[in-house]
């Protein structure tokens, strides 16, 4: 373990796989404009045939009060002593550097990203909602609807890690409908190298 919190080895072979990452944040409000901050966090890496390669997840601290805790289940209690963003950047900028970003409504995702340092890294991106009314037609498009339709199971929904698991699979029923990204992870693959921060880390808290 360095004292940027990663093994170098882990590191470097992560950040050379090209392929997709699932990203799924809770947050204490809808506008980092307005204050509000990423409550937890969830990335799930998956190879260029939609394979899970990789998952992790960490509670984060806002330094703020953790917003709507009857929509995300995360009181104050559980953020206390848990790493500011910052010190998990690392873990969160080596999985996506290369990759394909996937989200559901990735636009309130990349809200809260696109403020963080070294937000560069995020350059080719998917979003499973706006796929969803040609693969899975007829119905509301909140990320469990689309999962009924698609016949995934899923539970727990608002809990970062489970959101992301439920959107990996939803974009793995994409891919298996002959849906091809190729353009897009051969132009996520030339973004620069993935570089630590620099910033002290810290390890990932746990729901």
């Amino acid at each position: 373990m360095t004292s940027s919190g990663l093994d170098p080895a882990r590191s470097v072979h992560l950040s050379a796989r090209q392929g997709y990452v699932v990203v799924d944040v809770e947050t204490t409000g809808f506008s980092p404009a307005k204050g509000d901050r990423i409550c937890e966090i969830a990335l799930v890496s998956l190879d260029t045939d939609g394979t899970t390669v990789d998952e992790w997840h960490s509670l984060v601290d806002p330094r703020r009060g953790t917003g709507a805790v009857h929509v995300h289940g995360i009181t104050e209690a559980m953020v206390e002593g848990a790493p500011v963003i910052e010190e998990v950047l690392d873990e969160v900028w080596q999985r996506i550097a290369g990759r394909v970003l996937v989200a559901h409504n990735i636009s309130f995702d990349l809200r809260f990203l696109n403020v963080l340092p070294g937000s560069h890294w995020l350059t080719e991106t998917l979003c499973t909602q706006r796929l969803a009314p040609g693969l899975v037609p007829d119905g509301k498009w909140t990320l469990g609807a689309c999962c009924e339709r698609a016949g995934i199971p899923f539970s727990n929904a608002h809990a970062a890690l489970a959101d992301a698991r439920a959107t990996a699979e939803l974009f793995r029923f994409y891919l298996s409908r002959g849906l091809s990204w190729q353009d897009e992870l051969d132009r996520a693959a030339q973004a620069p190298d993935w570089r630590p921060c620099g910033l002290p880390q810290r390890q990932p808290r746990r729901r």
